[in-house]
């Protein structure tokens, strides 16, 4: 399901499942290495005086649910819009979905999932691989949903839904979905891995509360499922906000929940999950932090850096918003001032912009009145993009790059996730000292150390105490085969890496046979 973040407001993210039955860019000493670090982080490179696009309009329209194969339009009397972050112009009206909704989309993926677990799991990769490849000719729709609800970049939009569909194969050609056999005194015993969950490929089906923010891609997936022939209520979409969220995990039908959003919220999906007996895994906030050792690259660091804390306007899981300058490195904050300057700032279609808007009006009003809150506390604000305006949207939620000396770890600016394009700096003399504020904080999702040293690598990778570590990596994206192991205060629930996913999303039965 998603709430609508991550961040205040971008798409936080829970599934559930019923159980079986604008500026001149500075140069540095080596541009093409930025170049380099641009490219992959999905920057472009703007130049002052460069023309907004001209933003593409669209008709406004009504989200439905999608239940047991088939839209439907809502019978709430509730009803949100969603608007363009870059011109407040409505893009759709969403349901608040009722009871009677969210109980039928569950009864629906209760009444397909026989049947469904029944195929074996070769069958279920046919499925499976066939909506991907409907997906796959699509692409173009998907970008377009996202550049209009959440204001990305094209750059951006295109690397999310390619990287979805990464997942997506990398689910398909997981081959861990059986038991285990013993053989023993004559007598053998083997376990079963049942469906429970909300993973498709292990025989479940699934309800999807998506954000309410940004519904499109989930009304797209749902349409191509029914254009791949997927069977009736194996994946449905109810949406709504937080009672929508309410009704669906105080369904008895509903035996795992699977989210991804902001703190707050994610603490009442999982105290609910858990009161109710569920299983669940949670994953929200992080305060991600990026070392900086002098042996480093500078300018390929300092690129990276700026592309990780202030790509998508810094509203991704894993940016860097935290940068612990070692020794001398303090020195480089001026010329990353520079860099992110000449960082283009506007709308999302012109393909020369590099930063577009936060997701909603209230996700810039917070972004801002956290800069303002680390400068009552004492933090130096050496790049303000609080007043940040673009030509031709006067009412986009946009922030600029913003970035904030002078912090210590107790202001709220470090403690707490903002959520936008927001860098604050720390200063310390020793790689220890960094690594010792690192393991402090109380989130655990990412963290990067920039050197050209391995034995420093081998220290940092050894002894710092966060899930996803990255090394001269700025943003621990990590493809869809590979883990994801984020801890501390960053996850609740059970082990969210994808290694132990076929232990969450199924049963275990355990099962001993002796023939005479």
């Amino acid at each position: 399901m998603k709430d609508g973040r991550r961040g205040p407001d971008v798409g936080e993210g829970m599934q559930t499942s019923p159980p079986p039955s604008p500026r001149k860019r500075a140069r540095f000493e080596v541009a093409s290495l930025g170049d380099v670090v641009e490219d992959a982080l999905g920057l472009s490179k703007g130049t002052p005086g460069s023309p907004s696009h001209v933003r593409p309009q669209q008709a406004p329209s009504v989200t439905q649910n999608f239940i047991n194969g088939e839209f439907c339009m809502s019978k709430s009397r509730a009803w949100k819009i969603v608007v363009d972050p870059v011109t407040q112009k409505v893009l759709t009206r969403l349901p608040e979905s009722t009871a009677v909704e969210v109980q039928h989309a569950v009864q629906a993926a209760k009444s397909a999932q026989r049947s469904w677990a029944a195929l074996s799991l070769a069958q279920r990769r046919l499925f499976m691989l066939k909506w991907l490849d409907v997906i796959r000719r699509h692409v173009g729709e998907f970008q377009r949903a996202i550049q209009f609800e959440l204001g990305k970049t094209g750059k951006d939009a295109e690397s999310e839904i390619l990287r979805a569909m990464e997942s997506f194969e990398a689910v398909c050609m997981s081959t861990t979905a059986t038991g285990q056999h013993w053989s023993t005194h004559g007598m053998d015993t083997y376990t079963i891995r049942e469906p429970l969950g909300v993973s498709l490929m292990a025989g479940n089906t699934i309800v999807f509360k998506p954000s309410e923010k940004a519904p499109g891609v989930a009304e797209l997936f749902a349409r191509y499922s029914h254009e791949a022939d997927f069977p009736p209520g194996v994946f449905n979409v109810v949406h709504g906000g937080s009672s929508a969220v309410e009704r669906l995990l105080a369904d008895s039908s509903v035996s795992a929940v699977t989210f991804v959003g902001s703190e707050v919220a994610g603490e009442r999906v999982y105290n609910h999950a858990k009161a109710t007996k569920k299983r669940v895994q949670v994953e929200t906030s992080g305060k991600n932090h990026g070392v900086v050792l002098p042996d480093s690259a500078k300018t390929s660091t300092l690129y990276a850096i700026a592309g990780s804390a202030f790509g998508t306007a810094g509203q991704r899981c894993m940016a860097l918003s935290v940068m612990i300058c070692v020794g001398s490195t303090k020195d480089w904050i001026s010329e990353l001032v520079e860099l992110a300057r000449s960082l283009k700032i506007g709308c999302g279609f012109d393909a020369s912009t590099s930063i577009g808007p936060l997701v909603t009006a209230s996700a810039k009003e917070q972004v801002v009145a956290a800069i303002s809150l680390a400068e009552e506390e004492g933090a130096e604000i050496l790049l303000d993009g609080r007043q940040c305006t673009v030509p031709d949207y006067p009412d986009g939620n946009f922030v600029g790059p913003t970035i904030i000396t002078n912090v210590k770890t107790y202001m709220q600016c470090y403690q707490e996730e903002i959520f936008g394009p927001v860098l604050v700096c720390l200063e310390v003399e020793t790689l220890e000292a960094a690594i010792e504020t690192i393991n402090d904080n109380r989130y655990g999702n990412g963290c990067t150390l920039f050197t050209t040293d391995p034995s420093q690598a081998q220290i940092f990778q050894r002894e710092v105490n966060v899930g996803h570590v990255g090394i001269n990596v700025p943003v621990l994206a990590t493809s869809g085969a590979i883990p994801r192991t984020t801890n501390k205060d960053s996850f609740m629930g059970d082990s969210p890496s994808n290694r132990n996913q076929w232990e969450f999303f199924t049963s275990t039965k355990t099962v001993s046979c002796i023939w005479r």
